[in-house]
């Protein structure tokens, strides 16, 4: 069984080009009943966050999707240029494919290293595709062994300790911004989980007012609940009330999940007259983009996205290379393990199957002898059991053996020649080796035609 894995994340791919990537729960649920009808012998799992969108595969060595196949079907899907999809994507068989995963769990291939967040993340990805019914015995195993690989790490490395966030780092760059902040009015559009934790970084300063805009009224009023936020310090307002809190506020979080941009050029600037030309601090979290780029062109307007946050948060990186280091210590045991455990349990299988197959040849065999040998002489039975001994050796032979003299040229002779000796303990006849002196005097050769094939 090979596992393959093709990705876009924020090092590999411009924001520009993800947002097209970022998968929701509708495109994820299209997407793998698609690949699932078209490749039926593979598993697939998607993994969409803000920063990546991955597709893990697991599919016979000798059957399809190959990684040409799974870009071409991406970049149809999302509608996206193929050769710039190739030009930024990952691409990883096998033990990389495994040791990526297994890095992605434990937060080292995150903007944030040891960021906590993808673990659950990951989890969710695992579930979806389980309620999709697109993994199968391969793919619980990787991602079961990706999960617990992830805490792990975490605990036995201490990388997640003392890490700068991205909340953290938003909340510096307002600081550069605002001097103080009791005065200041914060309003959150959206309630994904990088929105909690950033406002929640925000509500320990103190602000005057925290208003929270979200499709969903119960679970925003659940995550101010969980701020203990009460009605004289903020509350939920409906996204129609967008417009007129963006005149209040001073400082926008936003996390949707929208398709398209929630803040835009022609809804905040005929705003700031009315603001006063006030700051404004708004950090945009979403994949795709919540707000318009051009809106950081604006004046008094500062805008700052996902990418903008990157470049501070991947200094924490050099800054805790032991704990890197003994992470991937870890990490690399762990993926020969569970590729091992992997293969070994897909040869189990194929070894049923040809038990199986075998079976049902002899029983063929001996339902088609049984009747010839009921009123049989001996040299009559004798002369059966041959007959029926060759047909059973005949009919178990006749798929590899064709495979062997069908001469396509892609056909590996030399592996499957060197598998059906080691095999089979098979012994290369000494002639065809082994040449006396007078044969080897007498037909010279150049080395390359001694070589046996």
């Amino acid at each position: 069984m090979r596992i393959t894995l093709l990705g876009a994340n924020h090092r590999t791919m411009p924001l520009q080009m993800r947002e097209k990537l970022a998968l929701s729960q509708k495109q994820l649920s299209k997407a793998s009943s698609l690949l699932v009808h078209q490749y039926p012998h593979a598993e697939f799992i998607f993994i969409s966050t803000c920063n990546r969108t991955e597709v893990y595969v697991a599919h016979p060595a000798s059957l399809p999707p190959d990684v040409e196949q799974l870009r071409q079907f991406m970049a149809d899907f999302c509608q996206v240029d193929l050769p710039g999809l190739t030009a930024s994507t990952i691409h990883r068989e096998n033990h990389e494919a495994v040791g990526h995963l297994f890095r992605v769990t434990s937060g080292l291939e995150s903007m944030v290293l040891g960021e906590p967040q993808i673990l659950g993340q990951v989890k969710q990805a695992y579930q979806n595709a389980c309620d999709l019914k697109t993994v199968g015995p391969s793919l619980h195993k990787l991602f079961q062994q990706a999960l617990t690989i992830g805490k792990q790490v975490r605990n036995q490395t201490g990388i997640d300790e003392g890490r700068t966030s991205v909340a953290s780092t938003a909340v510096d760059f307002a600081r550069q911004i605002f001097d103080r902040f009791s005065d200041k009015i914060v309003v959150g559009v959206g309630a994904g989980e990088m929105a909690k934790v950033t406002l929640r970084h925000l509500h320990e300063l103190e602000p005057k007012k925290i208003w929270l805009v979200n499709r969903s009224v119960d679970r925003a009023k659940a995550l101010l609940k969980q701020m203990e936020i009460g009605a004289d310090k903020g509350g939920v307002r409906q996204f129609d009330d967008l417009g007129e809190l963006l005149v209040l506020a001073d400082i926008v979080i936003s996390s949707t999940s929208a398709p398209h941009p929630v803040i835009t050029v022609s809804m905040l600037k005929p705003l700031l007259k009315r603001r006063r030309y006030r700051p404004l601090f708004l950090l945009d979290i979403a994949v795709p983009r919540d707000i318009e780029p051009e809106v950081g062109a604006l004046r008094n307007v500062y805008l700052y996205n996902v990418d903008d946050l990157q470049q501070v948060v991947e200094q924490t990186y050099s800054q805790r290379e032991e704990h890197v280091a003994h992470a991937k210590e870890i990490i690399s045991e762990k993926v020969r393990l569970c590729l091992s455990q992997i293969q070994h349990r897909d040869i189990g299988h194929l070894i049923k199957q040809l038990r199986q197959k075998l079976h049902e040849i002899g029983e063929q065999e001996i339902e088609r002898t049984s009747h010839k040998i009921e009123n049989a002489d001996p040299d009559q039975l004798h002369h059966l059991m041959e007959q029926h001994t060759q047909r059973v050796i005949n009919k178990i032979l006749y798929l590899p053996l064709s495979q062997l003299n069908d001469g396509a040229e892609d056909t590996p002779l030399g592996f499957y020649a060197l598998a059906l000796r080691r095999l089979f303990h098979l012994e290369p006849e000494p002639e065809t080796f082994a040449k006396t002196d007078e044969q080897v005097s007498s037909h010279p050769t150049n080395d390359k035609e001694q070589l046996p094939s």
